[in-house]
């Protein structure tokens, strides 16, 4: 009996040691489905709430597509209730209808594969610049717990996450040096939402370096016919996927909408004419243009790094001076700002203050209250004090660039 149980003692201990063995092997790929399990569990918690999106237009959408034969909606689209997202989102939701489903968790399901999709693609990129797997798997972590990302998708259920997903994998090719093909995935970006433009510096700032070829842009509307294909296919009018462009600038003529942009300081009833809106579009441009002007007088060399910082900067300065802007229309600069402080390994501080300010925004619209009641309606300029603060940091690293190759060989 005594030599049974030796055996099985023996047994056990070898038992314990394979596993202890597996376990420090695969440390990284347990926590990483732990944690990846755990993050679509607290977005579960969220699935049955309501947005006022959700309620209008989201589930609308879902009903005209279910009711209409799916992609066969698409020749009655002109039917469909504030139609002015575009049809690269329309295919999704055509897609879930085929599914029996509750509405609002097929919707939302949609974001939460997005925002995997999303944080494997941060990752991708952390990897690209620091070869270190234990970072790339914190940058995936800190994406998928990130407060303004599981808002947006699990609390909101908007589709942000999509364009910007598409946009780090843009982002990601162009460090591969695969600019064609980069190209041709910012049109798939374009063709979920318009605010995929707030990342096209990038490619001024390459082309001015010889970087980029300028016909390469020709791939943008290939990609975005990609997305408007299956409207075609199912017997879409030629001309409606464009309307929606026209529907959003005529359906929101105000100069803010609860974001934190240079406008939320600014409060003139005069500036809601089409005059002066043009104006300040005109303005955005400028500035836009402006500081492009400055890093190609400055000589600053397009490498990866540069790139990271341009990236960033735009994602934010894009939004922060263009009018009409809303709460979600920073989620690009949330990603961007937290890629940037990572790949750079400075001013780490940047990134929560960036997703707070999104939070901060996103609170109003989703509970009707400010996160600071005693602040009311200034919550929304404290947002844009920050997004501000955050620029000017911006432009002082920029100085560096005068002077240095990267902002990271100054810290090497």
């Amino acid at each position: 009996m005594q030599k049974f149980f030796t055996s099985f003692n023996d047994v056990c201990q070898k038992v314990f040691d394979a596993f202890i063995k597996f376990f420090r092997k695969h440390l990284l790929l347990i926590v990483f489905i732990t944690l990846s399990i755990l993050a679509l569990v607290i977005r579960m918690l969220f699935i049955d709430f309501v947005s006022g999106d959700m309620k209008y237009p989201l589930l609308l959408w879902f009903d005209f597509f279910k009711q209409n034969g799916h992609f066969l909606a698409f020749a009655k689209i002109n039917q469909l209730p504030k139609n002015d997202y575009f049809y690269g989102y329309y295919n999704f939701m055509a897609l879930i209808s085929y599914f029996n489903a509750k509405p609002i968790a097929l919707i939302k399901s949609i974001s939460f594969i997005f925002d995997f999709g999303l944080a494997i693609g941060v990752s991708l990129i952390v990897h690209h610049f620091t070869k270190n797997k234990t970072t790339s798997l914190i940058s995936y972590l800190i994406v998928l717990y990130a407060p303004s990302v599981y808002a947006n998708s699990a609390i909101w259920g908007q589709c942000d996450q999509m364009y910007v997903c598409v946009v780090v994998y843009f982002f990601l090719l162009l460090l591969k040096k695969k600019n064609i093909w980069a190209t041709l995935v910012l049109g798939l970006a374009m063709g979920l939402k318009l605010q995929t433009i707030f990342i096209l510096p990038l490619l001024g700032f390459m082309w001015l370096n010889k970087k980029y070829r300028i016909w390469n842009l020709l791939l943008i509307p290939v990609g975005f016919f990609i997305t408007i294909l299956p409207s075609y296919l199912f017997g879409g009018g030629f001309t409606e996927p464009f309307k929606v462009i026209g529907y959003q600038f005529g359906q929101y003529p105000n100069m803010n909408y609860g974001s934190g942009s240079m406008y939320a300081f600014i409060e003139m009833s005069s500036f809601r004419d089409y005059f002066n809106n043009g104006v300040a579009v005109i303005f955005a441009i400028a500035v836009l243009l402006f500081v492009m002007f400055v890093l190609f007088y400055k000589k600053v060399e397009c490498n990866d790094y540069n790139m990271m910082y341009v990236a960033a900067l735009y994602a934010l300065l894009a939004p922060f001076v263009l009018p009409h802007m809303h709460e979600r229309y920073f989620f690009m600069a949330d990603i961007f700002i937290l890629l940037y402080v990572i790949v750079h390994k400075k001013q780490y501080y940047l990134a929560p203050l960036m997703i707070f300010s999104s939070v901060n925004n996103y609170t109003h619209f989703l509970t009707g209250e400010y996160i600071f009641k005693f602040l009311g309606q200034d919550c929304v300029r404290l947002s844009a004090l920050i997004n501000l603060s955050i620029l000017i940091v911006l432009f002082l690293n920029m100085k560096k660039l005068f002077n240095n190759k990267s902002l990271i060989e100054k810290n090497n």
